[in-house]
């Protein structure tokens, strides 16, 4: 009986030892890539990993607190008497970024980058920019267990509100469809008299997940706090993905 604790008290500490050295290598070479880093970028990941966090504790406050929950019940009042348009409107957008439009709109992106591109750098860089986000949020909506907002159109008591997971979703096809935007002016160099096109477009994406979050609180599905939470969230997370998904292409190519 002493032998086989002793064994398992053997084996328990040669896998703590290795589990202890593979975090050891990955803290090496996340701080060696970061190091190598502009300040800006080095900026945009610290301040990532301080948002990552302090978000689930944000929640956990927002979510035991009855005046802030009144407040922003006050908030979603004056968007309850939205007009009937801007109420249809909310709705197709909330059918797009559902799970099903989600899917099919990265994996339609993601098909483009395996079809056009040489390799599986690119389609592996997009998946992780457009997947990671999602993934995290989920996580937090599970731990923080918020409640949606009481309103008709908001008693979805199966689906945790905070952070918004719309929102999420058209930030990970933004990003992804940025991606793409890149992949091909790096591969085939926009000429001068498109220059305001691409800018056009630049802001257009910018204002997708915007308009998302304006609908999700249109439709009544969700605190204010939940889809601020999710804008900002998940665009530093998507552009500081980019930036070391980036770094990394270019250090093994």
């Amino acid at each position: 009986m002493l032998r086989q604790h002793g064994h398992a008290l053997q084996g328990f500490l040669e896998n703590s030892w290795c589990f202890n050295a593979t975090l050891e290598r990955m803290n090496n070479h996340f701080s060696m890539l970061l190091s190598r880093l502009s300040w800006t970028r080095r900026l945009l990941v610290l301040l990532t990993a301080l948002t990552l966090i302090c978000i689930i504790p944000i929640g956990d406050a927002l979510k035991g607190n009855r005046s802030i929950t009144s407040h922003e019940m006050m908030i979603l009042g004056h968007f309850h008497n939205a007009p009937d348009l801007l109420l249809a409107i909310s709705t197709v957008i909330g059918r797009v970024f559902s799970i099903a439009g989600t899917a099919l709109i990265v994996s339609v992106f993601l098909f483009y980058l395996i079809w056009t591109e040489h390799g599986w750098v690119q389609p592996v860089r997009g998946a992780i920019i457009a997947v990671t986000p999602m993934m995290v949020t989920l996580v937090v909506k599970l731990v923080v267990n918020r409640n949606r907002p009481g309103t008709p159109l908001g008693s979805l008591a199966s689906d945790p509100s905070f952070p918004s997971g719309h929102v999420t979703a058209s930030t990970s096809c933004e990003a992804l469809l940025f991606l793409i935007l890149q992949v091909r002016r790096v591969r085939k160099p926009p000429r001068r008299h498109r220059c305001f096109l691409r800018l056009a477009t630049v802001v257009i994406l910018t204002l997708i997940p915007v308009l998302t979050a304006v609908s999700r609180l249109i439709l009544g599905v969700h605190y204010s706090s939940d889809v601020v939470a999710s804008l900002i969230l998940n665009a530093l997370l998507a552009a500081s993905l980019g930036v070391i998904s980036q770094h990394w292409t270019m250090e093994t190519s």
